[in-house]
């Protein structure tokens, strides 16, 4: 699973099954890109030695099936937005890199997916009646279609796999059927599609293929998560390229504005709020993540504030924000500022 807090959920969901099948991991953070890391680094990556250990994996054996293995299933319970997919594409990229004929065995790797967003009728009984959306493109599809009516829905975002209650868990795992679904691999091509999206020496191939995407992508060419079995090719090039484009995206800045989406959400924030008066920088933190849909940590908003605020030689020409504490200083890199909770802006 893809954190602490995932794990809770899917330890409440097992509740329904027999737990004499099932074994839950959590993943503290992004698992390493094991393509072309030396031993020593692979040796030193605590996720990576654990997932082999509960396993029964040996970097020194090859398997033809999962006989020697202590479960006959690798289940990736990850969230499903862009970083979840990540998560995916490295634990697949780590199979392949050293035991690329698990992949062909049917149903080995499998992926536990979940709603992205739910839309649930306004009114009583409206729980009952939530239609669920497991890509972006599919709920932004049925937004278009209904128009005007959205008004009569009630829309959340889940963000991560915490976000969704123990009865929701439960329900997920009585029809888990309709939750898990396998990778398989048509043809042997399908695993060069793995080895461009990780390997350190196709960047030009990365390029192109990221460069070729359509980013306005229709329902038929997104992945399709009404079937129970999923090609390698089809998760490179339809999921694992969504977190390509939104990783490009958030880190590089606009050439319109120069800004990063996480700086102009927090700039729309303080125009809307008419901040002319100091407050906390976590409590605008809290205002920002309130009033722009931004779905990611607090943290890494706290880190862009504070970036906008700095004054020092090398940091801003002119700082959007005014600042009113310790914003750091020019011999660490801004990194030494104190914590948010002391800090105005």
């Amino acid at each position: 699973t893809e954190g602490d807090s995932a794990k809770t959920l899917c330890t409440a969901g097992l509740a329904v099954k027999d737990r004499d099948y099932f074994g839950v991991f959590p993943l503290r953070g992004k698992p390493l890109n094991v393509r072309e890391a030396s031993l020593k680094k692979l040796a030193a990556c605590e996720e990576i030695q654990c997932v082999m250990k509960i396993m029964g994996l040996d970097i020194r054996q090859k398997y033809e099936n999962t006989d020697g293995l202590r479960y006959g299933h690798l289940m990736i319970m990850s969230d499903q937005d862009h970083d979840g997919s990540h998560i995916k594409g490295l634990l697949i990229n780590f199979i392949h890199c050293f035991w690329p004929n698990l992949l062909r065995v049917p149903g080995f790797l499998q992926q536990f997916i979940t709603p992205i967003v739910k839309a649930r009728p306004k009114g009583r009984g409206g729980a009952g009646k939530a239609i669920s959306f497991f890509s972006m493109p599919d709920y932004f599809e049925w937004k278009k279609a209904i128009g005007d009516n959205l008004s009569n829905y009630q829309i959340r975002y889940y963000k991560g796999l915490g976000t969704s209650g123990a009865e929701e868990g439960r329900e997920y795992f009585e029809n888990i059927d309709r939750h898990r679904l396998s990778f398989v691999e048509q043809d042997q091509s399908e695993e060069d599609r793995i080895v461009m999206a990780f390997g350190k020496d196709r960047v030009e191939d990365r390029k192109e293929w990221i460069t070729n995407f359509k980013t306005n992508v229709n329902v038929n060419e997104s992945m399709d998560y009404s079937v129970r079995q999923v090609s390698y090719r089809d998760f490179v090039d339809k999921e694992l390229i969504l977190f390509s484009i939104a990783d490009c995206e958030r880190s590089i800045p606009s050439a319109i504005d120069g800004f990063k989406p996480g700086q102009r959400k927090i700039l729309f924030s303080c125009f809307k709020r008419n901040l002319v008066n100091s407050i906390k920088v976590v409590q605008l933190a809290g205002y920002v993540s309130e009033h722009s849909a931004y779905h990611h940590g607090e943290q890494s908003l706290v880190q862009t504030i504070v970036g906008m605020a700095q004054d020092f030689v090398g940091s801003n020409n002119v700082p959007l924000l005014r600042k009113d504490g310790q914003f750091g200083t020019r011999l660490h890199g801004g990194k030494d500022h104190a914590a948010p909770r002391y800090i105005f802006t």
